[in-house]
């Protein structure tokens, strides 16, 4: 499902994209930047449905909705704003490690359970 869902929006991204470079119905200097983003954006959700079978491989259906959520979001501003990207990439891996960890020492504290 996840593997469809990434085709259909790259599909419709680049589509879009394409139209709108094409057509007048913003003016150049939006239109520019409207249909660049859009096309960046869809490449990228493209390179992910590409992958998508190795990820799964790896265990991407287990990934929590909110997680491949936030992963996307940082695909997205990395292909439009470089910086920006690559800080919210940070903040997503440290972010990511230092609650792990928390669970992992919450898990090592907890008295074993009984059935």
């Amino acid at each position: 499902m996840q593997r469809h869902l990434l085709a259909g929006f790259a599909a419709l991204l680049l589509v879009g994209g394409a139209v709108l470079a094409i057509t007048d119905w913003m003016p150049m200097s939006s239109r520019e930047f409207v249909s660049g983003t859009l096309l960046k954006v869809g490449v990228v959700l493209g390179l992910a449905w590409v992958a998508a079978p190795q990820l799964e491989r790896l265990g991407w259906q287990k990934l929590r909705g909110t997680l491949l959520a936030a992963v996307v979001v940082v695909l997205i501003l990395w292909s439009v704003r470089p910086r920006i990207g690559a800080i919210a990439a940070g903040v997503l891996v440290a972010g990511s490690l230092l609650f792990g960890l928390i669970g992992w020492f919450r898990q090592l504290g907890e008295q074993p359970r009984r059935k």
